[in-house]
């Protein structure tokens, strides 16, 4: 039960911030059931490389963080952390807007 409600805190963080409208881009992420109560779509890449120019949110393990904070990809754009939040296993995923 506790382990449900923190997956749906983790999605009610997610939706706050990514209008349902918006592709959220899920960066290797492991199991997630939090992408069950996410409102956007959510598509699945295997690494930030792999991220599309034209994605605007995506989600990384903080194992990626630091690549997806000082990837050149979006110039003149950049990858800025909007959020932190815990997936039901207690690890951390950061949500990431590219944006000016």
């Amino acid at each position: 039960m506790k382990n449900r409600q923190q997956v749906k805190k983790a999605a009610a963080e997610i939706n706050a911030l990514v209008s349902a409208n918006e592709t959220l881009y899920a960066v290797n992420p492991d199991y997630q059931p939090v992408f069950f109560y996410v409102k956007a779509p959510v598509k699945y890449v295997s690494s930030v490389k792999n991220l599309p120019v034209d994605a605007r949110y995506f989600l990384v393990r903080t194992a990626n963080e630091a690549e997806a904070s000082t990837t050149q990809k979006w110039a003149p754009l950049g990858a800025q952390p909007l959020a932190r939040v815990r997936d039901y296993s207690k690890r951390e995923l950061v949500l990431f807007k590219v944006a000016p």
